[in-house]
């Protein structure tokens, strides 16, 4: 009972982060820039004001669309904050913490309880069990399946137990694809999640980019004009390239764009490496799908929907498991 109603929270909550864009949209939309023209992009201007008013902090920018805000997420070990910088003038509209907004405490809660490692590791193991009930679900069902699926199981109002007993089976088995892949990729996850959580950041030391990193996008898009950039990473050491993600128009829906990685020397502005997803092994082409599949990112309203009903099978097939047990182990001391 008690995994159920942890369950319940990821699944709620799960189903809420489907439609995590929208929410962050309507929350940014107080930090809209007003701009006399829609392609103005002062970029270098935008970076050169970040960092000299956040000189300690890592910086990444997490979107940079001509004639819009530009939206910094700058990060220490225990902190996180977003910075919007008005494209025209590079000036700072707003600064407020990361952690803070809607979809983040969600998030948050979704991955941890808000209880930091303990409630990390705590997902991780729930993710297992969730996925060991799925798979006895599946061998207790395993008969039973092709009829469910075609709807041929009655379901008889007249008895409480038989009607929850064929809700939680046709929820349980239309969703059962679905959940299998939320919860092996959410497994992952919370896997990631607790190893890293478990392991001892190391402050940022970041140098100041003195480059123009409008050139250097410019430079990517003149030699891999199928490449579109949608993440920067500046550098945390002075050792370190800045790092450039995005998609390339023949990668699949289902490739995260954290994975293709083009590397520029922070010195001299010139591309040094080119890491492509689709060129990797199978483990990492594996891994760049974890993340895409588990929160649905590569599908418009109709995927969000779908995304949505299978959050909430999860915490319902766990109410109606709960029910049927119930109702069985009374049945068993009459």
């Amino acid at each position: 009972m008690i995994s159920g109603l942890f369950l319940l929270v990821i699944g709620l909550t799960g189903a809420i982060l489907a439609f995590n864009e929208d929410i962050d949209d309507i929350t940014f939309r107080a930090y809209k820039a007003e701009v006399n023209s829609e392609s103005t992009l002062n970029l270098d201007q935008a970076i050169h004001t970040v960092q000299g008013q956040f000189p300690e902090w890592e910086t990444r920018i997490v979107h940079f669309q001509p004639g819009e805000s530009i939206l910094f997420n700058l990060r220490l070990p225990d902190a996180r904050r977003f910075v919007f910088v008005h494209p025209e003038s590079g000036t700072i509209i707003a600064n407020i913490d990361a952690n803070t907004t809607v979809a983040k405490w969600i998030l948050k809660l979704h991955y941890s309880f808000h209880a930091g490692v303990y409630g990390r590791i705590l997902v991780f193991v729930i993710g297992v069990l969730f996925f060991l009930s799925l798979i006895t679900g599946l061998i207790l069902y395993r008969k039973v399946l092709l009829k469910t699926l075609l709807f041929k199981v009655k379901i008889k109002r007249s008895h409480s137990r038989n009607f929850y007993s064929a809700l939680h089976r046709y929820v349980g088995v239309w969703a059962l694809l679905f959940n299998l892949v939320l919860v092996i990729t959410g497994t992952v996850l919370a896997f990631k999640v607790s190893r890293s959580a478990l392991q001892t950041p190391k402050l940022p030391e970041p140098p100041q980019v003195t480059i123009s990193i409008e050139e250097s996008l410019k430079t990517i898009t003149d030699n891999y004009p199928d490449f579109t950039p949608s993440y920067l990473r500046l550098p945390k050491t002075k050792e370190a390239p800045i790092t450039v993600n995005g998609i390339f128009d023949s990668d699949p829906f289902y490739y995260s764009k954290y994975f293709n990685k083009i590397l520029i020397d922070s010195n001299t502005g010139a591309i040094s490496s080119v890491t492509k997803v689709s060129e990797a092994s199978l483990l990492t082409r594996l891994d760049s799908m974890v993340s895409p599949l588990h929160f649905g990112q590569y599908g418009g309203l109709f995927i969000k929907l779908l995304y949505c009903f299978i959050g909430i099978s999860g915490p319902f097939l766990s109410v109606t498991g709960f029910i049927i047990w119930k109702q069985k182990h009374k049945k068993s001391k009459k």
